[in-house]
């Protein structure tokens, strides 16, 4: 027996018409076979009228709220299920170029696909990856190597970029178009705490501190805490150009000698609501 036998019983039952529950639906033979699989007869039936049996009476009683429940529920997630299609959320680690990028291409997007909401999130560097997986979010942007071989993503890149010293006063070797490791000994270098690296980052970082014993260093818990360090003259930055804001003023970059990094488009293959996004194509 299956909800479409037992649509049809309690169609015939609130209608007492097998020729106007057949006229929707298709009947007698369905009732029948319900009657044998219950083992009693649901309806009295005459050439004039048709009523429910005493069995037919009780059954009806106690299946018709289970069935509507049951239509119910499946309203509500097919509701729901629209609702999702409708829905992309992005996770960001507040990077200037997620701001710069995202906005322009959301309202682009938007203006083609009205119907379609967007949420955005912040995250640090490292959930991001966890909750693509995990279907909590539909797009991030990470650097490549922040994914796992076994990470269960796809990835588009978008561009690549150097690592770069960035500061606000006067050195020597910003004269020289490029920053060597050796010459930032002694100097203050602002690095970027542990949970917001990505490993790349975070390697640069490790090699920095082993090689040179005059260091100083001081720690910035995101970008925007760095950029404002760096702005106010409390050390040299070292960050992946395109971790930058569109326009610098008052800084200086110089590529540090040696260190690439890139940016990646994600997308989760198996939870991306929209597969045919076509952001930064």
């Amino acid at each position: 027996m299956n909800t479409e036998h037992l649509a049809i019983f309690i169609n015939l039952a609130e209608t007492l018409s097998f020729s106007g529950t057949a006229m929707n639906m298709g009947v007698s033979q369905t009732i029948s076979s319900m009657e044998r699989y219950i083992g009693a007869d649901l309806f009295y039936r005459t050439r004039k009228k048709v009523s429910l049996t005493p069995v037919g009476k009780a059954f009806y009683e106690d299946i018709r709220p289970v069935h509507h429940n049951y239509v119910d529920t499946l309203r509500q997630l097919e509701a729901l299920n629209e609702q999702a299609r409708d829905k992309i959320t992005i996770g960001i680690s507040n990077s200037p170029y997620e701001i710069f990028a995202l906005s322009k291409s959301i309202k682009a997007y938007q203006a083609e696909n009205p119907k379609v909401q967007f949420y955005i999130e912040s995250h640090n560097n490292r959930d991001l990856v966890g909750l693509l997986n995990e279907g909590a979010l539909d797009i991030v942007f990470l650097s490549q190597d922040s994914l796992s071989p076994s990470a269960n993503v796809k990835f588009k890149p978008l561009l690549t970029g150097k690592y770069c010293a960035v500061f606000q006063q006067d050195y020597d070797f910003a004269i020289r178009g490029s920053v060597k490791h050796s010459d930032l000994d002694k100097q203050r270098v602002i690095f970027l705490s542990d949970n917001i690296c990505t490993p790349g980052q975070y390697s640069l970082q490790k090699i920095l501190w082993q090689k040179l014993p005059h260091l100083k260093v001081t720690s910035a818990n995101s970008i925007n805490a760095a950029m404002l360090s760096i702005k106010a003259g409390l050390g040299i930055g070292i960050l992946p150009n395109f971790l930058l804001p569109n326009q610098l003023k008052d800084l200086t970059v110089v590529p540090l000698s040696g260190k690439n990094g890139s940016i990646i488009f994600l997308t989760d293959g198996c939870q991306v609501i929209h597969p045919s996004v076509r952001f930064f194509v």
